[in-house]
């Protein structure tokens, strides 16, 4: 028997048996250190392939939850996509609308640079085909160019619009200058060769007054302000043009009456002149030769101026008083 160790010592292990080897005590105290080892792996066995089951069902649900994300994802930027070409394309349709208007209304010669209108009909052509494209329907990439396409073109179509409407209103203002400078001619003339009376008197002020301001309108005018000067020029024009002809029928009136009245004084002085001149002395008789029938013989008659043997006589030619001359018959 061994003596029991002394108080606070350690106990010292027995050295090992002689049945077993170092090998054999390094694989005890592998053992050892591994969980679980060393009991029953073959009731182990179900529990480890149904974790391992459930850790690939689980990699694939994140995989597949992913890849759905990922789907969604691409769709929703597709759409996005799609969605802002769309907004483009209205944008654009609305603007192309104004200008198809413009250009429905206006033609190449109503504008003062007939390029500018040209421009605009080619812009709104270029603008339907683009409308045209099925935005819906495209890819991301097609989606974003048309987008891109539209959003230039509105634009564009924008520029063109305002060039045009500006070349129109160069043309409108020179073509109501134009007629303001043809109103106020044709109207100085027919004001310069109007007689001025009672008539016209009124309506020649009147004109003047309004072809003073025609004369010179200013350059900051309006095209609605030269296009009232002008209405209004012409307003006075046809005015005086009616005291014209007012004038003339009140001439012609008081020509008629003139020539009534001198017609009337000629008949008059004819009649006082009949009256006053006595009626002239009728003029004497002439006697007549009156043939005589003077029956029985020849030479025998009593009668004046017989003449023997025929059987007529002939009265003696009248001394001036009303008597036969002397006849030596009687």
């Amino acid at each position: 028997m061994t003596a029991p160790p002394p108080p606070g010592a350690h106990a010292i292990p027995l050295p090992a048996s002689d049945d077993t080897s170092p090998s054999d005590d390094l694989d005890d105290m592998h053992q050892d250190a591994i969980p679980g080892f060393g009991t029953d792996m073959d009731a182990d066995e179900p529990a480890r392939a149904g974790h391992a089951v459930r850790i690939v069902l689980t990699v694939l649900a994140v995989v597949a939850a992913v890849a759905l994300v990922g789907v969604i994802a691409a769709g929703a930027v597709t759409a996005s996509a799609r969605h802002g070409a769309e907004q483009a394309q209205a944008v654009l349709r609305e603007t192309n609308t104004i200008a198809t208007r413009f250009a429905k209304a206006h033609k190449a010669s109503d504008l003062a640079d007939a390029k500018a209108w040209s421009r605009l009909d080619r812009r709104i052509s270029d603008n339907a085909r683009i409308l045209d494209e099925p935005a819906a329907r495209l890819s991301i990439r097609d989606a974003g160019s048309l987008k891109n396409r539209a959003g230039k073109a509105n634009k564009d179509t924008n520029t063109l619009v305002s060039a045009a409407r500006r070349a129109l209103a160069i043309k409108q203002e020179a073509d109501a200058r134009e007629s303001l400078a043809k109103a106020v001619g044709e109207a100085t003339k027919l004001r310069d060769g109007a007689k001025r009376d009672d008539d016209t008197g009124t309506a020649i002020d009147d004109l003047t007054t309004i072809l003073e301001r025609a004369a010179e309108p200013g350059k900051d005018v309006t095209v609605k302000e030269l296009e009232d000067l002008a209405s209004r020029v012409e307003q006075a024009r046809k005015t005086l043009e009616q005291a014209i002809a007012t004038q003339a029928e009140h001439a012609k009136a008081k020509r008629a009456a003139e020539e009534k009245a001198a017609r009337e004084r000629q008949e008059r002085e004819r009649q006082a002149e009949q009256q006053t001149v006595p009626d002239p002395t009728p003029p004497q008789q002439q006697q007549q030769w009156i043939p005589q029938y003077q029956s029985g013989q020849s030479g025998q008659s009593g009668g004046t101026g017989s003449q023997p043997g025929n059987g007529w006589s002939v009265p003696a030619p009248s001394d001036g008083n009303g008597l036969p001359g002397n006849d030596p018959g009687l």
